[in-house]
């Protein structure tokens, strides 16, 4: 009896293994690297050049998220102009946006300076700019923490749409103290807002899919340290493996404890960088100074290597 058991789940995991789509080494190559992005159709009713324009959550006078039409050079200033859709403006502060291959962009909630607009009760949430429409509205709310006491200000803090595996990934620290790590990364599908997979037991800012080490790995920036993580990715984008370091920023640049903010391949696979101070704290929120640091994969080491940001 023991035998048949042990034989049956030995043909149920070869099942499930033999299920899992496979990935050609061209096809992870260019994940991270080629863009399916497009603009909105909406975007162009509005008299906006599509060629210019773009979402904006840092324009400082203006809450939510706003679009902008940036001018042709910095002498042509008075060609830029915004526009804001009503439900753009209902929800508070936004931070990151990303955009998928049908021009639908999503944000989550920022707080700058006080949660005055961003009630900690609202914030971990994930919303969509429909690509038609304009209208944005919830996609998904992730779960609210337990207690409120001593937590940080923060809820979703970094989000980036796969072109690939056509997922979103969402990092939050909702339910984090300063002095415990309960961050959760979501996998979150964009037609629905489910959740369908994730990684807790991480506070992170920046994330980002990438294949040029020749596997699909999300890239992950801690917001306690400056080191960058990743973890292996299946071709539908769910979590596979164990959580490596990469690289850090540890050291590097002219505060020396920078932590990833944003991340991105650039056309030659190097790893660019963007990072910033970031302690916690809602004070330093408001105005940021952001630095850049490049990375180039050594595929003899297996390592990446600092190339820029010294």
């Amino acid at each position: 009896m023991k035998y048949i058991t042990r034989l049956f789940f030995m043909l149920s995991l070869a099942v499930f293994s033999s299920c899992e789509e496979k990935m050609t080494k061209g096809e992870i190559a260019q994940i991270g690297i080629a863009s399916c992005r497009t603009l909105a159709p909406f975007i162009k009713g509005l008299g906006f050049d599509p060629t210019r324009s773009g979402f904006s959550t840092n324009e400082p006078t203006i809450m939510g998220l706003v679009l902008v039409q940036f001018p042709r050079n910095q002498a042509d200033s008075a060609s830029r102009k915004t526009y804001q859709d009503r439900s753009w403006a209902k929800y508070g502060w936004m931070g990151g946006i990303t955009s998928d291959i049908d021009g639908s962009a999503y944000t989550a909630p920022l707080p700058k300076v006080n949660t005055l607009d961003n009630p900690l009760s609202q914030m971990n949430k994930i919303y969509k700019v429909d690509s038609e429409t304009g209208n944005m509205a919830v996609l998904s709310e992730l779960p609210k923490p337990d207690s409120v006491a001593g937590v940080v200000p923060f809820a979703v803090l970094g989000i980036y749409y796969d072109c690939h595996g056509k997922k979103l990934y969402a990092s939050s620290v909702a339910g984090s103290t300063r002095d415990e790590e309960k961050g959760v990364i979501y996998v979150v599908d964009p037609e629905n807002g489910d959740v369908v997979d994730k990684l807790e037991g991480h506070d992170a800012i920046a994330v980002f899919v990438g294949g040029i080490t020749g596997e699909k790995r999300l890239y992950f920036g801690s917001a306690r340290s400056s080191n960058i993580y990743s973890i292996e990715l299946t071709k539908s984008g769910k979590f596979k493996g164990d959580v490596r370091k990469e690289c850090s920023l540890e050291n590097l640049g002219p505060r020396g404890d920078d932590k990833a903010r944003r991340i991105r391949f650039d056309e030659n696979g190097n790893m660019m960088v963007f990072g910033v101070e970031f302690n916690y704290s809602l004070a330093a929120q408001s105005e940021k100074a952001e630095t850049s640091y490049q990375f180039a994969y050594d595929r003899d080491t297996k390592k990446w290597i600092t190339i820029q940001g010294r």
